[in-house]
């Protein structure tokens, strides 16, 4: 009896997914805000940093984006408006002068929704080029917003 009411279930373990569900975070979002946030305090240029990588944040999320996508800075109060979803983008500098290292994640937060994602995208690791910007850069930011985005996804193999 327990294997014919398993049976169906089992027929469909091995297929593909064709679609992913949405996540019910972002129903009724009519906006998504990019705060950023750039650490350590100390570093020398770090506001200049955090400016220029918020705005390319900003501009990855904005493609192809099915809302207005702003950036929204601290004390702004889109941060807890209720039809805001927020991309947080946390960042680090690490290593000497000559050999920056930037590790960032990415997370989707909506403080009047109910939780839904514990995680977000997975840490990562790039050489922080002159000036903030370059296509290694790039590529990290677009991996990590595939994984916070649902308009940018990767299919399911």
């Amino acid at each position: 009896m327990a294997l014919a009411c398993a049976a169906p279930l089992l027929a469909t373990a091995g297929a593909p997914a064709t679609a992913a569900t949405p996540v019910l975070a972002w129903e009724g979002a009519r906006r998504l805000g990019v705060h950023c946030r750039v650490d350590p305090d100390h570093l020398t240029g770090r506001r200049p940093l955090q400016a220029k990588l918020c705005e390319r944040v900003r501009t990855l999320a904005a493609a192809k984006a099915p809302l207005p996508v702003a950036i929204l800075p601290p004390g702004d109060p889109g941060l807890i408006a209720p039809d805001t979803m927020v991309l947080l983008f946390h960042a680090a500098v690490q290593g000497d002068d000559a050999r920056p290292l930037l590790v960032f994640t990415t997370r989707a937060y909506r403080p009047t929704a109910a939780p839904s994602e514990l995680f977000g995208a997975m840490p990562r690791a790039v050489a922080l080029p002159p000036g903030g910007t370059g296509p290694d850069l790039d590529a990290a930011l677009d991996a990590a917003l595939a994984e916070t985005l649902p308009w940018r996804a990767r299919p399911v193999p």
